[in-house]
């Protein structure tokens, strides 16, 4: 009797962490822009879009969910499901990296505040500077750090 409750014990701890994690066989977070394990900063993914709330949140480690190798804190549990239910919608473009370094063959880090929303594509930047001329050319742009970004992760851009 003792080794059934154990057995169904495990399986209930195994359920419990499925919920927040999630595989992608043809990612290479190797080379993801993170904090530790963490990406975006520990910023809420989700918080980004429309029924995010259009405005960048610190998520919460209460709140948190694997994808891959990523850990993203999330603002609430409603906003992990919704990661959950449709991850590449919500993960922002070349691993989190700079887009426009990406789209100029280079790594630059981000500041989470400073960001494009392009339909589902969510792109970061170090300054805004480099936030501005990537928007004022953002189809050749989007263009050139998503070959860029190809080419180094062997990933294909999120669209």
């Amino acid at each position: 009797m003792r080794a059934i409750a154990l057995i169904l014990v495990s399986f209930m701890s195994l359920g419990a962490w499925a919920v927040g994690t999630q595989e992608q066989p043809d990612r290479n977070d190797r080379i993801y822009n993170l904090t530790g394990a963490v990406g975006l900063k520990g910023y809420d993914p989700v918080s980004y879009f429309p029924e995010g709330g259009s405005q960048p949140q610190m998520g919460n480690m209460n709140f948190a969910g694997q994808y891959g190798n990523v850990v993203y804190y999330f603002a609430s549990e409603a906003h992990r499901q919704m990661f959950f239910a449709e991850p590449t919608k919500y993960e922002p473009t070349y691993g989190g990296w700079c887009a426009w370094a990406m789209a100029n063959q280079s790594y630059a880090d981000i500041d989470p505040m400073l960001f494009t929303l392009n339909g589902r594509r969510l792109h970061f930047f170090i300054s805004r500077g480099a936030k501005a001329r990537f928007d004022r050319d953002l189809i050749n742009r989007e263009t050139a750090a998503d070959n860029f970004w190809r080419s180094e992760s062997g990933e294909m851009p999120r669209f």
